[in-house]
């Protein structure tokens, strides 16, 4: 993510910059905000455009790049290691630390100041930590917080594994977040240039297959996912067993007759008993599951498309799917047949 060094500040502080980024004296419409009278209310932007980082100079007394004045309104291409001055040439400037592409992440909120002699501002400053699609914060073996976003949605939200609901809560650009005794802030690219979620088509739900292999002792789970000629192949994690707990559960709503919409159905409390684990476990699964399922289709579907919650019930979202144990098959929800693997144990 690109980010400049502030050379006016005693502190020394790095800052990151938006797709679209404003520098100006105006309180209310820039996103570097400079209180000075030289400086214009808006007085330059700064910019992704066509895969590089431009500035533009809006001002009545200029923009000075590298001791160079810009042209009024005319697009200069930066470049790291570039001084940048505004109002005049050698007050209020910064120098271009990164011009990485935009990246969705979350930025300390508690940076370092006052670098060491013998340190980069890089090396003295808290990292950003970089977003993917779905996120388990602040690591995916001690989880607190899911950080997702829902393309179908074009939203990003935060869940808790501690919330015994599951609830996603919707956040947006500049929110806090807390986790780890620490707090971060949420900083969104809103690019159409940037993002991926256009590479694949949206996956609907009948066009997706599943199915679960069991050992005999069900002490191993894996899962396969076949999508028209794709299938893909997820190996054994105790997170297929919750995923193959909700298919039997809504396996056995299908055998007493209940309709689609109201198979499967269940309260967290309900399964966490089944499996031996508490609410935060057994939230923790579920986000493991479907960052997984996520990742392995590559964006073209939701963690919903797996595991779906409503109000404070929670179920399997599949509609085709098979259970072997062993070598027999145990569920068949109508899919067609697929090779079998067999796990021994």
């Amino acid at each position: 993510m690109a980010s400049v060094f502030n050379l006016n500040n005693d502190n020394h502080t790095l800052s990151y910059l938006n797709v679209y980024h404003c520098i100006g004296r105006s309180t209310t419409s820039v996103d570097t905000l400079i209180e000075a009278p030289e400086i214009s209310r808006m007085h330059a932007v700064i910019q992704w455009h066509d895969r590089q980082w431009i500035i533009r100079d809006l001002s009545h007394n200029g923009t000075w790049i590298n001791s160079q004045k810009l042209e009024k309104d005319s697009a200069h291409k930066l470049n790291v290691g570039d001084t940048v001055f505004f109002g005049s040439a050698d007050t209020h400037g910064f120098r271009v630390q990164d011009l990485s592409p935009p990246q969705n992440m979350l930025l300390p909120v508690e940076q370092l100041t006052n670098i060491p002699e013998n340190q980069s501002a890089h090396e003295a400053t808290q990292c950003p930590i970089i977003l993917s699609d779905y996120n388990l914060l602040p690591s995916a073996e001690q989880p607190e917080i899911a950080l997702f976003y829902v393309a179908s949605k074009d939203q990003w939200y935060k869940e808790f594994m501690d919330d015994a609901d599951g609830r996603a809560f919707p956040v947006t650009n500049s929110d806090l977040l807390t986790f780890a005794n620490q707090s971060w802030q949420l900083k969104l690219t809103i690019d159409n240039e940037n993002t991926l979620h256009l590479a694949k088509t949206k996956l609907l739900a009948h066009q997706i297959k599943y199915r679960f292999n069991l050992s005999q002792d069900e002490e191993n789970t894996e899962l396969t996912i076949t999508t028209g000629d794709e299938e893909h192949y997820l190996s054994n994690s105790v997170h297929h067993y919750l995923t193959l707990t909700l298919a039997r559960h809504r396996h056995d709503d299908a055998k007493k007759g209940f309709d689609e919409y109201n198979q499967g159905w269940r309260l967290p409390e309900t399964i966490a008993n089944e499996m031996g684990c508490a609410i935060p476990l057994l939230n923790t699964h579920v986000c493991r599951a479907k960052q997984q399922f996520i990742e392995k289709l590559e964006g073209a579907c939701d963690g919903e498309d797996l595991i779906e919650r409503k109000g404070n019930r929670i179920r399997f979202s599949g509609s085709f799917y098979r259970i072997y144990k062993g070598s027999n098959l145990i569920v068949n929800s109508a899919q067609s047949k697929v090779p079998l693997m067999v796990l021994h144990g």
